[in-house]
């Protein structure tokens, strides 16, 4: 059916009414004609899929990617400025605030991710289909470096037959992590030459149990498991904007400290920094990253982020997209933490979780960070400073 779209979803979705049903379609852009079908149908609301544009928008940016029609990668044709909007309305809803960030975005939308995670269907390597749990062939991806696109080409040749799953991440240094059953020897002769590492179930089998990612002047360790930002061109912006905004003093804590990367980046502004983290093997990959780069000011504790004490004044944040758990606003809110930097990869949760805060802290500024092109997905950095 031939349907207008309207408006789009927080979550950048287009809306259509389609028999007095809300209809949420991706790859729609507000004032696009575009003929859909329906894929699911709900209670309250449908899903759709664009078929094909009758009417496009002037802000829509076209997608070179040969898969974009199929491949669930690329979810967004918009420009920014509709993720700042999105943004905006959000903070407007869930926290009552009227601020108009600063956006801060890089010059390409594409090549920018050290990492991919591929499925394997009928031997060849694939990505998850729109929608769908269909999956995709491909044999290269745009939103990936290059070298990380050479490792792609390269096993399209082979039969991967019983692995379940591929990832290949990095810049200078490519590791290729193998998931399932397979002759890894053979896999280790076709990419000797390309790549640094190969971890093979969790055993590492060739080069080093980690590999180096460059950021600014930094070097950090990145481990098969450790979380590590995806757009390598961006990672030095967004923690030069938490730098700025956590300033300078005696103690800061770096909560959800992953392997280290910021409180790292941040200690020579501070005396001393103490990173908490739960997960074990990030806490070795923040040790390891210490070493790496000399850093004598900073120490690493494995702790849950919601049973702690905090000593410092000046705090960063950066958690998962569920945001803050009720105890940890509750500990941070008792605190003495007088300068607050929340880092978030949701907007949602950021606006609920400043909302809280308001009673006892002032929203100094807000960041965007587009750091992931042709998707839905944003980057935030908010800085808050106790009254």
């Amino acid at each position: 059916m031939i349907v207008k779209i309207d408006n789009l979803s927080h979550d950048l979705k287009g809306i259509a009414k389609v028999n007095g049903k809300v209809t949420f379609i991706d790859n729609a852009l507000p004032g696009e004609v575009v003929n859909i079908k329906i894929m699911e149908e709900k209670k309250n609301f449908n899903k759709g899929k664009v078929i094909s544009y009758i009417e496009k928008s002037k802000d829509r940016i076209e997608n070179i990617c040969p898969y974009f029609d199929r491949c669930g990668g690329c979810s967004f044709s918009g420009t920014i400025e509709y993720k700042k909007n999105i943004f905006r309305d959000i903070l407007r809803r869930y926290a009552n605030m009227d601020i108009n960030p600063n956006v801060i975005y890089g010059d390409n939308i594409y090549g920018y991710r050290n990492k991919i995670s591929m499925k394997i269907n009928n031997g060849k390597l694939s990505l998850v289909e729109e929608n769908s749990t269909e999956l995709v062939d491909i044999n290269k991806c745009l939103l990936c470096n290059d070298k990380i696109n050479m490792v792609i080409e390269k096993l399209s040749v082979i039969n991967l037959d019983d692995l379940k799953e591929v990832i290949i991440r990095g810049t200078d240094s490519i590791m290729v992590i193998l998931k399932g059953e397979y002759d890894y020897d053979i896999i280790i002769k076709l990419l000797e030459d390309y790549v640094d590492s190969i971890i093979y179930n969790d055993v590492c089998v060739y080069g080093d149990e980690y590999i180096i990612i460059n950021v600014d002047k930094y070097r950090y360790g990145v481990f098969p498991e450790s979380f590590f930002q995806v757009n390598t061109l961006m990672i030095s912006r967004l923690y030069d904007k938490v730098k700025e905004y956590a300033g300078c003093g005696d103690k800061l804590l770096d909560l959800y400290c992953g392997a280290g990367t910021i409180g790292i980046y941040l200690a020579d502004n501070f005396k001393s920094v103490r990173g908490i983290e739960i997960n074990n093997a990030a806490i070795k990959g923040a040790n390891l990253n210490k070493e790496i780069n000399n850093i004598n000011n900073i120490s690493f504790e494995l702790g849950n982020a919601n049973n702690i004490n905090i000593y410092e004044d000046t705090l960063v944040v950066d958690p998962p997209r569920s945001g803050l758990d009720d105890k940890t606003r509750n500990i941070i809110i008792n605190s003495e933490v007088k300068k607050l930097v929340y880092v978030s990869c949701n907007p949602i949760t950021l606006a609920r979780d400043i909302n809280i805060f308001k009673d006892k802290y002032d929203i100094i500024d807000i960041t965007l960070f587009d750091n992931f092109p042709n998707t839905i997905h944003m980057e935030s950095v908010c800085l808050l400073e106790r009254r």
